[in-house]
C-alpha cells in the first residue's frame, strides 16, 4: 500500500472518529446572468448548494481597518473536489453567511479561510 492511500485512509478515519465535532457547512452562490435596463433588475442563477462535514479549527477577530471575524475550516478532500469551490462564494456556517477568502488543498484535507463582518 502506498503512502498516498494510507494517508487518505487515516484522514477518513480521523473525520469518522471526531463524530459530531464535525459540523455541516453549505457552499452557496448567486451568479448574475444579466441586467434588464427596462425594469432595472438583475437576473440571477444559483448553482446547487453543496453540504459537507467540516471541522472548525479556529474563529478569531482580525485587527484590520474593518473589524472582521475569520474562521479556519478543515474538510476531508475525499468529500469535496476543490475545483468545485471556485464556483461558490459563500459558506453557510452556524446559520451565518461567510465569504470564502482563500483555500488550500493538499489532496488530503482542504484548509478553508472564511470571513464576515462583525
Amino acid at each position: 500500500m502506498g503512502y498516498h492511500k494510507l494517508i487518505q485512509d487515516n484522514v477518513k478515519m480521523a473525520f469518522n472518529t471526531i463524530g459530531d465535532i464535525a459540523e455541516d457547512i453549505t457552499f452557496t452562490n448567486n451568479k448574475v446572468d444579466g441586467y434588464n435596463f427596462a425594469t432595472q433588475s438583475i437576473s440571477e442563477n444559483t448553482d446547487a448548494p453543496i453540504t459537507v462535514k467540516a471541522v472548525i479549527e479556529s474563529q478569531y477577530r482580525t485587527n484590520d481597518d474593518k473589524p472582521r471575524l475569520e474562521c479556519k475550516i478543515m474538510i476531508d478532500s475525499a468529500n469535496l473536489d476543490s475545483k468545485n469551490i471556485d464556483n461558490y462564494d459563500i459558506v453557510v456556517l452556524r446559520g451565518k453567511n461567510w465569504k470564502i477568502n482563500s483555500f488550500e488543498d493538499n489532496n488530503y484535507v482542504i484548509n478553508l479561510i472564511v470571513g464576515r463582518e462583525s
